[in-house]
């Protein structure tokens, strides 16, 4: 009986050094580029599968042998960054008003018809957001009386370049231009100034490659994930990763431009935000990361889901920001389900100097 026990310990003990060696993966796929190697994708969207395994390897040993708990303990601190990227625990604060600002980024892609555009027009008088940056804009939403009265009234300018879209309450400094790099229709990023107080701000309103995927294929993942042991599961998955790591080659690429661009404007103040179609733990959020501060890793609460579809669990939308603002109160709106995504909102305030 007790060779038994021996064994099957020696089994779970197994499964859980795989389970850190997985999860050191999914991070360390990070550091490379999906344009060189897209397969990584994959691995990377997988790191809340293996953190939640490594986490229940925690409860497993406490239980049966307290002194192996060690392994997936240490396991988990060495990625301790991703994890707080990934999901970390702020509380709310009070936040100052003075030269606060409040910042909204929100892809509105799937709100069409004249009811979710008043609807939307609402959403934004209630929000009375100092900047929203918003994602694959219905061009006919930006011509509708109500919206047009919506911004004289709020004081709000407009500035646009293809379906992305900026309203700042701040006066806009000169015209927007796109960040030049390879993308499928409906993609791309918008640059432009903002004159904020003494200093201009520099906003880059992004929507990177999408996963491009179908409501059919959608369909299909769904049901994979409610019946795994359907014969048509294996081909589903497949085919799923073909497409991730497809788009994924393309995002790695325009993430590259991206960080480019960031690099060429350091030291500026600087606001980068948008649908990323990428999670924390990916090349595309790390890479930029490392340029500048995320609101959501600095002043939000949890995983925070900000895409609302089900069956697909990611934040995939972002804020970063020069290190001259400090982010408060990052957030998720899960009320507003006008699009298949919800906004993000965070205040930021600048340092004092």
């Amino acid at each position: 009986m007790q060779y038994i026990k021996k064994i099957f310990l020696g089994l779970f003990l197994g499964a859980n050094v795989l389970t850190v060696l997985l999860l050191w993966a999914s991070c360390a796929c990070t550091w490379i580029s999906p344009s060189v190697v897209p397969q990584q994708t994959v691995i990377t969207l997988a790191f809340p599968i293996f953190l939640t395994a490594n986490l229940a390897f925690v409860f497993f040993w406490l239980i049966c042998k307290a002194r192996f708990a060690v392994l997936p303990v240490l396991g988990t601190l060495v990625v301790g960054g991703y994890v707080m990227d990934y999901c970390p625990l702020h509380c709310q604060e009070d936040t100052p008003n003075d030269s606060s600002i409040l910042l909204v980024s929100h892809n509105i892609g799937t709100m069409t018809g004249e009811e979710k555009h008043l609807a939307f027009v609402q959403y934004v008088k209630e929000t009375d957001a100092d900047i929203l940056c918003l994602q694959e804009v219905d061009p006919t939403l930006l011509t509708r009386k109500a919206f047009v009265a919506m911004l004289d009234s709020m004081g709000y300018g407009k500035m646009q370049k293809d379906n992305r879209c900026i309203l700042s309450k701040f006066p806009f400094a000169g015209g927007a231009e796109s960040l030049a790099y390879t993308s499928t229709t409906g993609n791309g990023s918008m640059v432009c100034r903002l004159l904020c107080g003494p200093d201009t701000l520099l906003i880059v309103n992004n929507h990177l490659e999408s996963y491009g995927l179908t409501d059919e294929e959608k369909g299909r993942y769904k049901k994979a994930i409610k019946h795994p042991e359907s014969d048509e599961t294996s081909g589903t998955v497949l085919t799923l990763a073909r497409r991730i790591s497809n788009t994924a080659q393309i995002r790695g690429a325009q993430a590259d431009s991206l960080c480019a661009f960031i690099d060429s404007h350091a030291g500026e103040s600087m606001i980068v935000c948008g649908d990323f179609n990428d999670t924390p733990i990916s090349y595309v959020y790390q890479q930029i990361g490392k340029r500048l501060d995320c609101a959501w890793r600095n002043s939000g609460q949890g995983i925070g889901l900000s895409y609302n579809q089900m069956g697909f669990f990611v934040r995939i939308d972002h804020i970063f920001h020069s290190s001259d603002w400090i982010s408060h109160n990052t957030r998720i709106d899960n009320k507003m389900v006008l699009s298949d995504h919800y906004p993000l909102h965070t205040i930021l305030c600048r340092k004092p100097n």
